[in-house]
């Protein structure tokens, strides 16, 4: 456990899940225990061409399914200083970023003035380029000098930096469903070392063509019916879903001398990778998970754990070596008679969103 000094203070939050944009909405869908999954609409691709429940056959998806937000693609782009010109040619997962990122500002109590030429860094989970695929089909002649930073990963967290006029690092990050949460490591590490002064982190992700829900079908790693159904005897796969969660961070310290509504504290953060411990690739390691949770509690953090909000993302491989670990790690050091270890996962109510799957579950937590 890390000293007080360098603890991290959640002090704003920012989202857009299925169920609705806003915390609001969010705590609504998982009060009521609500699975947002619904069926494919045309206006992100034709999923009656796409889907075959026959996983033996070639080119096809095994779901129509998938838990989508409301809204989809409406941006105010004179809000944010955009031309409609550079609009056109942006991904929509850069407005998501660019929404959220002002609510989490808004619910900070900090207006963009204020935060305006601030130290402040972006660090960004994004891995799906839906949007990009879409490109490769388009006609040469609407290609302009906007296309090219429209669809760049990289442009994902630069621009924010740019219309809110951050100079803190600004980087985005792909290692797939862990993205945002290696973000927030990387943002919390930033304030440590003084790179940044504050720092928004989070994660993104669109799902706008068919190609993944191909590749994740042929995997056999989502769900026929487009849910996840985390450490249930009835997983079979993950339901897919999408969304962007963003949080402000600031040193502990700073945030209660400043009189920050605080959401929550950030100890310790942690990453590691499973090597070659585990074939094939896509396979999690139980090993290296429990190495990377003895790392990260202390003896007395075990004792006082009431609940982790876990990957679990419904598929039979991945969630018993999830709960395995767990129970090996921190349930068993736990005395007899101690209150029970409860873990849940976010991925049964909005799917799992991917990129941005870690963030919702912290934002949930």
């Amino acid at each position: 456990m890390m000293g007080d000094a360098e603890d991290i203070a959640v002090v704003g939050i920012g989202c857009n899940f299925p169920g609705g944009e806003g915390l609001d909405n969010f705590w609504k869908v998982l009060l009521e225990g609500k699975n947002c999954a619904l069926q494919i609409p045309d206006e992100r691709f034709d999923s009656s061409y796409w889907y075959d429940p026959n996983d033996d056959k070639v080119g096809k998806s095994r779901t129509d399914k998938a838990a989508l937000m409301d809204g989809f693609n409406e941006f105010d782009h004179k809000f944010f200083g955009i031309t409609e010109t550079e609009v056109e040619q942006m991904d929509p997962q850069q407005k998501l970023l660019l929404q959220c990122a002002y609510r989490a500002l808004e619910n900070a109590g900090m207006p963009m003035e204020k935060a305006s030429g601030t130290k402040t860094g972006v660090f960004i989970g994004l891995m799906n380029r839906d949007y990009e695929q879409s490109a490769a089909f388009m006609n040469p002649n609407v290609i302009n000098h906007c296309t090219g930073t429209g669809l760049s990963m990289s442009i994902a967290a630069n621009r924010v930096s740019y219309v809110f006029n951050f100079t803190g690092p600004s980087l985005s990050i792909d290692c797939a469903c862990s993205s945002s949460l290696v973000a927030l490591h990387l943002a919390c590490q930033a304030i440590r070392q003084g790179d940044c002064e504050m720092a928004l982190c989070g994660g993104v992700n669109c799902i706008i063509q068919p190609l993944v829900f191909v590749a994740l079908s042929k995997a056999k790693m989502i769900s026929p019916e487009g849910t996840s159904k985390p450490f249930s005897s009835r997983a079979d796969g993950y339901g897919r879903g999408e969304g962007c969660g963003i949080i402000l961070l600031k040193p502990l310290k700073k945030a209660l001398k400043e009189n920050d509504h605080v959401w929550g504290i950030i100890s310790n953060t942690a990453v590691n990778q499973d090597g070659h411990t585990v074939t094939p690739i896509t396979k999690p390691s139980m090993v290296q998970q429990e190495e990377l949770l003895r790392g990260i509690y202390s003896e007395s953090d075990l004792l006082s754990v009431q609940y982790i909000e876990a990957h679990g993302t419904g598929t039979p491989v991945g969630d018993p070596i999830e709960a395995g670990s767990i129970s090996k790690v921190i349930a068993k050091a736990r005395p007899p008679g101690s209150e029970i270890l409860r873990i849940g996962s976010v991925k049964g109510n909005i799917g799992h969103t991917e990129s941005a799957a870690g963030v919702a579950g912290l934002i949930k937590f």
